[in-house]
């Protein structure tokens, strides 16, 4: 992820960032969990 390595770092701290922003988060945001996996 070298190019969006900002949001890497972001979302990496803090998961629930993305569901704060949507209007109607979904019921199971806070299972919510960030990976990047390398294939």
């Amino acid at each position: 992820m070298r190019r969006d390595s900002i949001f890497y770092k972001l979302f990496q701290q803090s998961p629930s960032l993305l569901f704060e922003l949507l209007s109607e988060p979904p019921a199971n945001a806070q299972a919510y969990r960030f990976d990047a996996v390398a294939v």
